[in-house]
């Protein structure tokens, strides 16, 4: 009789946790076929796909690091922190003259402290500045530009800059000084806070 007891006890184990009560009540969910009378069905929950089953035991580094098919998942439901960087492509220098320009990458990154690059999951309008400043004048005029980003990729081309200044015998800017250069604004699909 025990025996009997317990095996039926152990197969409607089951059946007693799908049909506990949602702890969020604002939901609209259907009932449960097989529960009580008002129970709600348990919530599916979306798991990316380089999880483990349930029956498999989760190692440490599983725990504490994001895989990049966790990464991926980020990139495709949440909001990307995006950062601009600027590499320097051609220099030019001597006593009298100095030419440097330079190309502009934004870069899409899993965490806020940009460790973890993740691939861009959806396209997005990425907003920019571009700053034209006159060092011997003490003037800027500033664009406010936009460009369409394609998702796949975690850093992009964006455009470039430059820096062009003359000087005249005492080192001092003369003809020409000024700069070109870009920087991020805030969009909709990425966070460009820091």
């Amino acid at each position: 009789m025990k025996r009997i007891f317990l095996a039926a006890s152990l197969a409607l184990l089951p059946l007693a946790f799908a049909c506990q009560p949602e702890l969020d009540a604002s939901s609209e969910q259907e009932p449960c076929a097989t529960c009580e009378l008002g129970a709600a069905m348990p919530e599916a929950t979306a798991v990316p796909s380089t999880a483990q089953s349930p029956d498999e035991a989760l190692s440490d580094a599983n725990r504490n690091a994001l895989s990049s098919g966790d990464l991926s998942v980020i990139g495709l439901t949440g909001v990307p922190f995006a950062s601009m960087e600027a590499v320097e492509t051609v220099r030019y220098e001597d006593t009298w003259y100095v030419h440097v320009e330079t190309a502009y990458y934004v870069t899409f990154w899993a965490d806020r402290a940009r460790t973890s690059p993740i691939n861009l999951g959806a396209a997005i309008q990425l907003n920019y500045l571009s700053t034209y400043y006159n060092y011997m004048y003490n003037t800027s005029m500033k664009s406010n530009l936009s460009t369409n980003l394609q998702p796949g990729s975690h850093s992009y081309y964006i455009g470039s800059g430059t820096y062009e200044c003359d000087y005249n015998a005492n080192g001092t800017p003369d003809h020409r000084c000024d700069e070109t250069y870009l920087s991020l604004r805030t969009g909709v699909g990425y966070d460009a806070s820091y």
